[in-house]
């Protein structure tokens, strides 16, 4: 392995050792072996005979090349920092920063070059070899030789996969996701190997997202249908927290540890300093000039907006969002959008209520809640309408729809949601609930008291939510005592105001309930007036 220089005369090669080390970079360069190595055998630097050899992590040696190749691009020569961010990536290939150190480093070389001059022989030979790491790392070359290559980008996606580096597979398969949306014939297979690298990285909501858009290729497709419907069940699954994996061993083991993950997505939650947000921006629309239609690069800077919260800062994130989305349809940019609109819609709503607080009375006041709180709902409604729409096997999504149909008064198109919805083991008791209820509105007090009665059964409940339970059972078996004049209906409706009753006086309207059914129930065993 040599190091390109430019000269007066043309290019010219030096060996070089690997910086802070004796060691020539040929002999370490990518394998280890029982015997000393030659620069001249297999293995030392290029490829390597199957089963000659085995590949090296050393992230203290991957450091010691990303140090170099930080020297290197700030010389100004690109393609030699590239090759050197891949032969540190080759001893830590799950280092973020020499990943995107990498990235950084070949789109210099590409722009400086005008797109017309690939890597020289020696930073492909480089990265030749027959094993998971040699692939991994040529695949990273040829896609940063053609960053629009949708192909080549999830092809660097699998490769990643393969070696089980979660957080650059993830990295590389939201890349890969945007530009095989951005083609112009979308392809079903490349949005599938999306999807299955998203679910290797843990991203199983993307990974749904990937999924469906595939099969908005092909609708009738029963099979992949099929396998959203376990998408959807293992994204709620993970979002609830309820899944755990991980392996140990090698570079596999290297990515960062769950609970400082965690911590980290907390931090990225705590309000910031008016400077720090102002220097964060500053970078986010440096980067966002640089890569304007970079999608990562688009949400972190739409966040940051919406996180120093002025109203114009709200409008261009819901741009930036909504022009993503016209350029790569994909949906989740839209739903983004939608959220700041609904933000805004409820903001506007809670600021009446407070005037209406000051100003007690005003009916001018009045009039403008009750026209923001009508316009908010249809707003939401609406929303949800098109989330459920382009991602059906979504039974949160449902859930939340048909709690805005409820809150409107449209329990028909209610039921229909939360019948879906009862499948969600997440929202499985609070389905059941608001679909007895939808039951009740319409007068089906049947389907109502067998929709309280299987809510009752879910496992662990929460007591408030079965207390809930059973008030909502109670006024189901009122409603068919006093419609069908059916004497079981309400000795059942008594036994349970008389259990919420002694367990809580004060709920809800219990004691005037507990009264309306003792009199039913007299009124309904009065002996009938009759004939001889």
């Amino acid at each position: 392995m040599c190091k390109i220089e430019p000269t007066g005369g043309g290019w010219q090669s030096e060996r070089e050792s690997v910086p802070g080390t004796r060691e020539p970079r040929l002999a370490i360069f990518s394998w280890k072996k029982s015997e000393p190595e030659d620069p001249k055998q297999p293995g030392a630097g290029g490829a390597a005979a199957e089963g000659e050899s085995a590949a090296v992590f050393s992230p203290e040696k991957a450091l010691k090349f990303f140090q170099h190749a930080r020297t290197v691009d700030e010389a100004t020569n690109y393609e030699y920092a590239a090759q050197l961010w891949l032969s540190g990536l080759r001893f830590d290939p799950n280092n973020m920063d020499g990943l995107q150190g990498f990235f950084s480093s070949i789109a210099k070389f590409n722009e400086e070059s005008g797109g017309k001059k690939g890597v020289s022989k020696e930073v492909a030979k480089s990265v030749s070899g027959k094993g998971d790491v040699d692939r991994f790392l040529m695949s990273l070359l040829e896609w940063g030789q053609r960053p629009q290559e949708s192909t080549l980008a999830v092809r660097a996606a699998e490769a990643a996969a393969a070696l089980g580096l979660k957080e650059p597979t993830l990295w590389i398969t939201e890349r890969a996701f945007g530009f095989v949306l951005r083609d112009k014939k979308v392809r079903k297979d490349l949005l599938l190997k999306c999807s299955e690298c998203f679910g290797k990285a843990g991203a199983f909501d993307k990974s749904l997202a990937a999924a469906e858009e595939a099969l908005r290729q092909n609708p009738t497709d029963g099979a992949l249908a099929a396998h959203i419907r376990d998408l959807a069940a293992q994204a709620t699954m993970s979002k609830g927290g309820f899944d755990r994996s991980g392996e140990k061993g090698g570079f596999r083991d290297n990515l960062r540890d769950a609970d400082k993950q965690r911590l980290l997505e907390e931090q990225d939650r705590i309000v910031k300093s008016e400077d720090t947000v102002e220097r964060l921006l500053a970078a986010a629309h440096e980067e966002y000039q640089k890569r304007p239609g970079d999608l990562p690069t688009i949400e972190r800077l739409a966040k940051l907006l919406l996180e120093r919260g002025k109203l114009a800062d709200q409008e261009k994130a819901y741009q930036l969002y909504m022009n993503s989305y016209n350029d790569t349809r994909q949906f989740r940019l839209r739903e983004l959008a939608g959220d700041i609109r609904i933000k805004q819609a409820r903001k506007k709503v809670s600021e009446l209520k407070e005037m209406l607080e000051k100003s007690a009375g005003s009916e001018m006041i009045q009039r403008m809640l009750d026209t923001a709180k009508e316009d908010y709902a249809k707003l939401e409604l609406t929303e949800y309408k098109a989330r459920v729409d382009n991602y059906p096997s979504d039974l949160s999504r449902r859930f939340e729809l048909g709690k805005r149909y409820f809150a409107l008064g449209h329990y028909h198109e209610a039921i229909e949601q939360f019948q879906e919805a009862q499948h969600d083991p997440k929202n499985r008791a609070a389905s059941l609930n608001l679909l007895g209820q939808s039951f009740q509105r319409i007068e089906w007090n049947d389907e109502a008291i067998d929709t309280f009665r299987h809510a009752l059964e879910v496992k662990d409940i929460m007591s408030e939510v079965e207390l809930e339970l059973r008030y909502e059972l109670m006024t189901a078996l009122q409603a068919k005592a006093e419609k069908e004049q059916d004497i079981p209906s309400a000795e059942e409706a008594d036994r349970l105001a008389s259990g919420i009753a002694r367990q809580q006086m004060s709920y809800r309207d219990i004691r005037h309930r507990r009264e309306a059914i003792k009199n039913l129930l007299l009124t309904l065993r009065a002996p009938k007036g009759g004939g001889a």
